[in-house]
């Protein structure tokens, strides 16, 4: 209960309390006063008719007894008259029952009256003739006590409600600070630290707040330490320090995972870029410009790699730069190659060297299960084929591998990715994630596209259906089929991911929100939105209006591939997701790097105290899943836990 509810209680009990005290007194009080009136007016009574029938009880003449007394009685204060002579014997006799409408019962056995009955003696000179007895009526006394009881009952009711409207006012001016001060607690719980601008005139809640102000202050410098720590950690351990992109150690780790983990859509393109003589290059123009060079490069092929989600740019030694771009075609890397080609001059041209060749470029698909040095020879080899074309050459080198749907034009691939969504050409497969106790927690689902009675992975459809900005309409598919599946009883917890074409799609939230509108909460419960950390902070403020609009639902969000880049963990601070999934190169074979091990503790802590809960991905072998244990990460998922399997 609030402290304003208590407060509120105790003035009204308070006001209770004097009530039933004053209205016990008061009517005691005045119900002796009324016993004494009711006996005084009685004893009056009987005086004044005793002198006035003198002569009549003498003479014992009943009937001008009877018109005085009825003269009397008749006025309705009294309810017995008695007249009797000297021998006490009745001689004429009145009353009345006590009938009171206007008063209740409980009232008059909680406060009875006492109308005694007061005697006068008859007197004929000096001799007693007879007495009169008088009882009054003690109706009108109930009523005027009842009377007074209701006008001091209202009386009270009033003073309390304007004492209460007044104390209410001055307890909301006076609680603000409280009600700023719990607000701010909560903040603090949701790893959110705000400031209370108010300064509370009450000394006590002064130094509340300052207190609390400097709390909050110091947990946010705590965490924002903690993550500028992690942030750091991971630069100083996989950053190139001149251009920004990922080194050689975290590059290698990464492509290893892409080439060794067997997953459809780990088909892609891995590219070289080799600067034709940066020795030269530092003689002719100097450091300064050799540096020019390197960043410009790295600016080129960032730019580059936008286009294409998931993929990873890297700078391989002091003159090799590699992009590895998962799941692509091979029309689509044509051209990447022409635009990379004319880009190379444009930058020569900028920094004016005298020559526009700067560089080569070799690029290789890989195929299923192709090991990483395989991929690397095919890579240097296309570079070398690409030296001997021209200036800025690139050259595909061609290993035999491009499949009948991977050469599909992009008309073509519209068509059939169209036609899929329109006639269920797609099929789901789910992947389990466990607990710590290997109890299976989320199923993440996957797609296959059946067509011309062959399965094609996600590896081949989903990269062109976003090279098309088609995504979309795969990821509504997959949540109409999700809708459906928890309206027909499924229990299960399901992950789905979403691309960045839906994410920047205007309209997806809301009609997201009207489909989980039609799931009761706890089916709501059974939804995992997953979208990756790359296209999150790409399309952050999207990503930040689907969480906002989505507050009032239940369903839960992750962040897919965590880490992948070098996006300060403090973004986390802004917004409210359940989890984040760690990308799968820090797991793969994680007792042979001492820096990974430390920068996934980092994480951990960073992200257990945001409460938000953390999920390996691409646990391959199970001593990595005895380590990822030992760091007390939540959630597990990867080929050595299950394998995606068809619904």
């Amino acid at each position: 209960m609030t402290l304003f509810k208590q407060i509120i209680i105790i003035i009204c009990m308070i006001f209770l309390t004097l009530f039933i005290s004053n209205f016990f007194v008061s009517t005691e009080n005045i119900r002796d006063y009324l016993n004494e009136q009711l006996s005084s007016h009685a004893q009056d009574a009987a005086t004044s008719l005793g002198i006035a029938l003198t002569a009549e009880i003498g003479e014992k003449d009943i009937a001008s007894m009877e018109v005085y007394t009825n003269a009397m009685f008749d006025s309705g204060y009294y309810k017995e008259i008695v007249i009797k002579d000297i021998d006490d014997k009745v001689l004429f006799q009145k009353d009345r029952p006590v009938i009171i409408d206007e008063v209740p019962n409980w009232f008059i056995n909680l406060f009875p009256l006492h109308a005694p009955h007061q005697q006068a003696s008859v007197e004929s000179g000096w001799q007693t003739v007879g007495t009169i007895s008088i009882q009054s009526y003690p109706g009108f006394a109930y009523e005027k006590l009842w009377e007074n009881t209701l006008n001091t009952l209202v009386l009270y009711l009033s003073i309390m409600l304007i004492i209460l409207v007044i104390t209410a006012f001055s307890l909301k001016l006076l609680l603000k600070p409280l009600f700023e001060i719990r607000k701010q607690a909560d903040a603090i719980c949701n790893s959110e630290f705000p400031i209370i601008n108010i300064k509370p005139k009450t000394i006590e809640f002064l130094y509340v707040v300052t207190a609390l102000n400097k709390m909050s202050k110091k947990l946010k410098d705590m965490f924002q330490a903690q993550a500028k720590m992690t942030e750091d950690l991971q630069k100083q351990a996989f950053q190139d320090g001149l251009t920004g992109l990922p080194n050689r150690s975290i590059f290698i780790k990464q492509l290893k995972y892409f080439c060794d983990t067997k997953i459809d859509t780990n088909r892609g393109c891995l590219v070289i870029m080799q600067l034709i003589d940066l020795v030269q290059v530092n003689k002719e123009y100097g450091h300064l410009k050799a540096n020019d060079l390197l960043k410009n490069l790295a600016e080129l092929l960032n730019s580059t790699s936008e286009r294409y989600p998931n993929s990873l740019v890297a700078r391989l030694s002091g003159s090799e730069f590699v992009i590895l771009i998962k799941s692509v075609t091979p029309g689509i890397i044509n051209e990447l190659g022409d635009n990379l080609q004319s880009e190379l001059g444009s930058i020569a041209k900028k920094l004016e060297f005298r020559s526009e060749d700067i560089a080569h470029i070799g690029m290789v698909m890989n195929h299923e299960n192709q090991p990483m040095s395989e991929l690397l020879s095919e890579a240097d080899l296309a570079l070398k084929l690409a030296q001997q074309k021209g200036v800025n050459a690139y050259h595909l080198y061609d290993n035999a591998q491009n499949q009948k749907f991977q050469t599909q034009g992009t008309d073509e691939w519209h068509s059939i990715i169209m036609q899929a969504v329109e006639n269920d050409w797609f099929q789901l497969y789910f992947q389990k994630t466990v607990d710590v106790n290997n109890q299976a927690v989320f199923q993440e689902i996957m797609l296959r596209l059946n067509y011309e009675k062959q399965v094609i992975s996600a590896g081949i459809f989903i990269p062109m259906a976003e090279h098309l900005d088609i995504t979309r309409f795969i990821d509504r598919w997959v949540i109409d089929k999700l809708i459906s599946r928890l309206q027909d009883g499924a229990e299960a917890v399901f992950c789905i991911n979403l691309s960045r074409n839906t994410l920047q799609d205007p309209s997806f939230p809301f009609w997201l929100k009207n489909k989980i509108s039609q799931l009761p909460t706890e089916k709501q419960k059974q939804i995992v939105i997953e979208i990756t950390e790359y296209n999150v902070i790409k399309a952050f403020a999207e990503y930040k209006n689907l969480l906002i609009i989505m507050e009032a639902y239940a369903c839960k969000f992750s962040i897919d591939h965590f880490g992948i880049g070098f996006a300060s963990m403090s973004y986390l601070q802004d917004i409210k997701i359940d989890y984040i999934k760690v990308h799968g190169s820090y797991a793969a074979n994680i007792q042979d790097n001492t820096d990974i091990v430390n920068y996934m503790r980092q994480i951990i802590n960073t992200a257990h105290n945001l409460d938000i809960e953390i999920i390996a991905e691409g646990i391959e072998k199970e001593e990595d899943l005895a380590i990822l244990k030992e760091m007390k990460l939540d959630y597990y998922q990867g080929y050595y836990i299950g394998r995606p399997v068809p619904e």
